[in-house]
């Protein structure tokens, strides 16, 4: 068992789900005032290994996108892990219009880009009712090795 120290804990979310868990209550107040609420199911076990900031800052983006535009809404935000891709679901019960989120999807989209992710949306009756957010969960260093969710690493050859 790793003992975890102050500095350990000062580096920020080590999961996804913590990540999650952090935005969420920092979107508490903006869902209470819409009579909405988001339950996360991201598995405890998905390690961050690409940048966090970015990805703290797709989340974000898109889960107070929802948050902002949902009245009487669960927002569910839960993830699947292929190999070393993940994918960041989120489904909101009543819909966000489409006009609404627009602009905000743009901007999550340009930073789910700059980690090499994508941005889907589900649309029902002139509403999103949710969002996919799929980004290859591995780092690049300056040695052009990757170290990827399954713990392994490659050179890669360029």
């Amino acid at each position: 068992m790793k003992i975890q120290t102050e500095t350990d804990l000062q580096s920020g979310p080590q999961s996804i789900s913590q990540l999650v868990k952090l935005i969420a209550a920092n979107a508490r107040p903006s869902a209470m005032r819409h009579n909405s609420f988001i339950v996360n199911e991201v598995p405890p076990d998905f390690k961050i290994l690409t940048d966090e900031n970015i990805l703290a800052t797709v989340l974000s983006r898109l889960i107070y996108c929802l948050v902002n535009d949902a009245v009487n809404s669960c927002i569910r935000v839960s993830a699947k892990e292929y190999d070393d891709i993940v994918f960041v679901y989120m489904k909101s019960t009543h819909g966000v219009d489409n006009d609404a989120i627009d602009n905000e999807l743009q901007q999550a989209q340009a930073y789910a880009k700059k980690m090499n992710g994508n941005i889907g949306l589900s649309r029902e009756d002139e509403k999103v009712n949710g969002i996919v957010f799929s980004f290859p969960n591995m780092n690049f260093n300056k040695n052009g090795i990757i170290s990827g969710s399954k713990n392994t690493t490659e050179t890669i050859s360029g």
